[in-house]
């Protein structure tokens, strides 16, 4: 199925938030870039999802910080009129989508290959409200990486997020969802419903 294009004029007049969009029906399921990444990578997940979710593949505003991003995620999920997304977002994009969780209404995260332990990728500091704040996250999280992040890391995360689950694809590079979209789009159905 071909993507739909279009853009909306959010609260900021100057920046339009550009997005692609699959299906209309059930659940819906936001895929949000890496920051500097092609949404078009996206597409072969979307569009395996899209028989049964509604699927919009997004590009957050670039050059602002985690806190602006996860705002501007607001935004775009009320002027859509969605409630309680699938949101999954890759590197700093799941830290946004983490952020949007322990803020807002999510049904489900999932963070690809971003680990919430490591301070040093988030010099803005939006890790401590995902981790320590006052809003845990209370949605279902699954946390996919390619290799297993470590031995005592998902008992670290399920501290601080109760629902959470890591996954290891055990594929190569550093995009285990595209490397293995079939087992992605299940993940995915399995967290929708």
């Amino acid at each position: 199925m071909p993507a739909l294009r279009f853009e909306d004029l959010l609260q900021d007049p100057d920046r339009r938030y550009d997005a692609d969009r699959w299906g209309a029906d059930g659940r819906p399921v936001l895929l949000l870039n890496d920051t500097g990444a092609d949404r078009s990578t996206w597409w072969p997940v979307a569009a395996r999802l899209a028989d049964e979710h509604a699927v919009a593949v997004l590009d957050l505003p670039e050059d602002r910080s985690i806190r602006d991003q996860a705002e501007a995620l607001a935004e775009y999920v009320a002027a859509m009129g969605t409630r309680a997304p699938v949101i999954a977002g890759h590197g700093r994009a799941a830290l946004v989508a983490s952020l949007f969780a322990a803020r807002y209404l999510a049904h489900a995260v999932v963070n690809i290959e971003q680990r919430l332990d490591e301070p040093h990728v988030d010099p803005e500091h939006a890790l401590r409200e995902i981790t320590e704040g006052p809003r845990r996250i209370r949605c279902r999280y699954l946390a996919i990486f390619t290799s297993a992040p470590g031995p005592d890391y998902e008992a670290w995360l399920r501290e601080r997020i109760p629902e959470a689950v890591c996954a290891t694809y055990r594929t190569g590079g550093g995009f285990p969802h595209l490397s293995d979209p079939k087992r992605f789009s299940d993940d995915i159905r399995e967290l929708a419903s």
